[in-house]
């Protein structure tokens, strides 16, 4: 997610320009002598359509033409999306790479596939989207730019070929500036086209370049000049200087930033031009879907900070999603190049078959809803079980609609979509039905709601004033994502006197999800991913909260202490309501003992004391659940009905 490209980086693109511009001159000689290569397509399946899945890392909505930015950022972008369908709030499992895409891949929330940080690994139950299309006959193949989309993490499986340019090695390091440029990856792409004969393709692409450092080539950076002459660059090191809310940037640097971004966003969108080309002239044009999407945004201080992985605004976790076919003659690349006369863009080509027949869809949808959508368009009949998108292939399947109106059988208006993260000390979930959104900051046990609609850029939060929708979102969120299962459950009893119950645990994992049960007195803090410290002062009856750590195995250690005392007679673990011999004390993970997985059976609340069980965790397409206690619990908050 987060590395640096060093400038040697840049001379080896240079390199690798001049070689491609050799190779585009090349390229145009020889289909002037020679009848083009379409005419000698191989016979392919008129039932197996090909798919080609191209993911931008960083790349927000808003800073492409074909949802109104002024900059010509992305014109082969625009032309496709308007011959196809543009689907106008999208939005991204999680504000970072690694468990957006991943649950892209698995048509599953974070909190179900579970890879939602660093050392997890997608588990064998969960299938995939490469897999299910490789069952299907699909030759597959994916080519990627970034550590967070390698094998280690599950990505490669159900793939014949996956090219991740070494970044998988042990080797690499994040700041060392080792991803490949968008010019690279689409040469690796075309070379592994080409050899495929008559089989139907799942191309997978995914392209890192927006990404910081925002460092484009010198063409793409001087379509958009910046006038900021101060001495920080465009790297992670100097932005990283206001990732922090409070501090302020000087508006002619936070510019440049935008202006080397937007370069970036324009290399991007010629290297897909030439993708798309080289799809038509392997005679695979008109029978090809476009998916393009991205695994996230990114913030310039729109809500106080830089980058992404934390906040769950709309600049980090609105994406791009548009859809459609291809038509048209190739553009041979020197239409497409951006070292046309005086710096200005080329011409866009006709990326997409712009007939008038686009379509704008206003319905929220899901990176989860790519898998069942292009698993419909490939004719796989049998899904594998656990999905939690929606098809959006209805609107898709006879062509682009003319209308996203009454004629579209998709996910209703006011579906109930999902983001989250667990990273950089963050515990966070937003939910959004309708118009309204709601981010819950579980690691500071705090809400704010915002009207969409009304308030597009989330700069007043209603949910003071609106208890009653903060309410029914929180049980929306409830209902969609596991929150609970596989997770420690701690309890505490004032037994009818007023105690002050604090503890610190601690992890060897990390805590993917936290969920206070106790009422707004109560506080608790998550340093460092691993460390959890609580407080509630002033507590007469029953409370507490529940966690999950990753991995599930992960050892936790506890420090209890009631009125500031350790009590160790007064903690009751598991069925047997047995206590630890002293504090702190640590279990294991597995907790493999069958006692530990019922209630104490003194945790009613009329007795003095912590109660510790856990929850057995959730087979690969079980439903979510809530045992009796915890949902009598969440009901008394106003969380479930």
């Amino acid at each position: 997610m987060s590395a640096t490209r060093s400038a040697p980086r840049r001379c080896g693109v240079r390199a690798a320009r001049r070689a491609w511009s050799r190779s585009v001159v090349f390229a145009a000689l020889v289909a002037a002598l020679v009848v083009p290569c379409a005419c000698f397509s191989p016979r392919l399946d008129p039932n197996r359509q090909d798919i080609v899945l191209i993911v931008v890392d960083t790349l927000r909505a808003d800073h492409l033409g074909i949802y109104g930015y002024p900059r010509s950022t992305s014109p082969h972008l625009d032309a496709l999306g308007r011959g196809g369908v543009v689907f106008e709030r999208a939005w991204g499992a999680a504000p970072w790479t690694l468990p957006s895409i991943m649950s892209i891949m698995t048509s599953r929330y974070p909190s179900s596939h579970r890879v939602e940080n660093d050392g997890l690994r997608l588990p064998e139950g969960i299938p995939t989207l490469a897999e299910t299309l490789h069952a299907e006959g699909y030759a597959t193949g994916g080519f990627v730019s970034h550590v967070y989309v390698t094998a280690p993490f599950g990505f490669a499986r159900g793939f014949d070929t996956f090219e991740d340019f070494g970044l998988s090695r042990p080797e690499y390091r994040l700041e060392a500036g080792l991803e490949p440029t968008a010019d690279r990856v689409t040469d690796a792409a075309l070379a592994w086209l080409k050899p495929q004969a008559s089989r139907s393709l799942f191309l997978f692409v995914h392209y890192f370049d927006p990404h910081w450092p925002y460092d484009p080539p010198p063409a793409y950076r001087d379509l958009f000049p910046s006038a900021y002459r101060g001495p920080l660059d465009a790297s992670h090191d100097a932005l990283s200087k206001f990732q922090d809310p409070l501090t302020p940037i000087p508006e002619d640097y936070r510019r440049f930033l935008i202006d080397r971004y937007d370069g970036e966003i324009r290399f991007v969108d010629d290297q897909v031009g030439r993708l798309l080309d080289g799809l038509r002239e392997a005679g695979r044009g008109e029978r090809a879907w476009i998916i393009v999407t991205a695994d996230h945004g990114e913030e310039f201080k729109d809500h106080g900070s830089m980058g992404h992985g934390r906040a769950l605004y709309e600049e980090t976790i609105r994406v791009p999603l548009l859809i459609g076919r291809l038509s048209g003659a190739a553009t041979h690349g020197a239409r497409r190049t951006a070292t046309t006369a005086g710096g200005a863009a080329g011409a866009p080509g006709d990326q997409g078959a712009d007939d008038g027949r686009g379509a704008r869809v206003a319905t929220p949808v899901s990176g989860i809803d790519l898998f069942p959508t292009i698993a419909a368009l490939a004719g796989v009949a049998n899904l594998p079980p656990g999905l939690q998108g929606k098809s959006l292939a209805p609107p898709l399947s006879s062509g682009a609609p003319r209308s996203s109106g009454s004629e579209w059988s998709g996910p209703p208006p006011d579906r109930t979509l999902v983001s989250e993260t667990v990273r950089l000390n963050a515990c966070r979930k937003a939910v959004r039905s309708g118009r309204l959104k709601l981010i819950q900051f579980m690691d500071e046990n705090r809400s704010e709601l915002y009207d969409l609609v009304d308030d597009p850029h989330e700069s007043h939060d209603q949910a003071p004033e609106r208890t009653e929708d903060r309410h029914r979102l929180m049980r929306l969120l409830y209902s969609e994502v596991d929150l609970l299962s596989g997770g420690w459950n701690l309890r505490w009893s004032g037994g009818g006197r007023s105690h002050r119950f604090h503890g610190r645990i601690g992890t060897t994992g990390i805590f993917r999800s936290l969920v206070p049960l106790f009422p707004g007195q109560g506080k608790y803090v998550v340093e460092q991913g691993n460390t959890l410290e609580f407080t509630d002062p002033g507590q007469t009856g029953a409370s507490g909260l529940s966690f999950t750590t990753a991995p599930y195995e992960a050892r936790v250690t506890f420090q209890l202490t009631i009125d500031g005392r350790a009590m160790p007679e007064r903690i009751f673990l598991g069925g047997r309501a047995v206590a630890p011999e002293a504090l702190p004390f640590t279990l294991e993970g597995d907790a493999q003992a069958p006692a530990a997985f019922i209630r104490p059976p003194r945790s009613a609340g009329n007795e003095l004391g912590f109660f510790l069980w856990r929850t057995r965790p959730a087979g690969p397409d079980q439903t979510i659940i809530l045992d009796d206690e915890i949902r009598e619990r969440l009901r008394s908050l106003g969380y479930v009905n």
